[in-house]
């Protein structure tokens, strides 16, 4: 018989967002800073999913969508748990 493993998971965090602001029409590049961000299987701008592309446990691009004036929260969703969210804010 073979050994079970399971990997427990630290819930992710999200510390930082560059640029953390863009224009309301969407499109840009976003990178996600914070940690256990390996495992994310979705980012949500306000209640809006966002492709992205997990780079390693700290590091998350992903593409702004389009949104009224305003700021948002830029939350991970991972199966460890949510990230506390972060402002984006949409400029005119």
């Amino acid at each position: 018989m073979g050994t079970a493993y399971y990997t427990y998971l630290a819930a992710p965090a999200v510390s930082s967002l560059n640029p953390s602001s863009g224009p309301a029409l969407g499109g840009t590049t976003v990178t996600l800073t914070g940690s256990g961000l390996t495992y994310a299987d979705e980012v949500l701008f306000g209640s809006v999913p966002v492709p992205f592309t997990a780079v390693s446990d700290t590091q998350i691009i992903a593409v702004a969508p389009g949104g009224a004036p305003g700021a948002v929260t830029v939350v991970v969703q991972t199966p460890a748990g949510t990230a506390s969210g972060i402002p984006y804010q949409y400029v005119t």
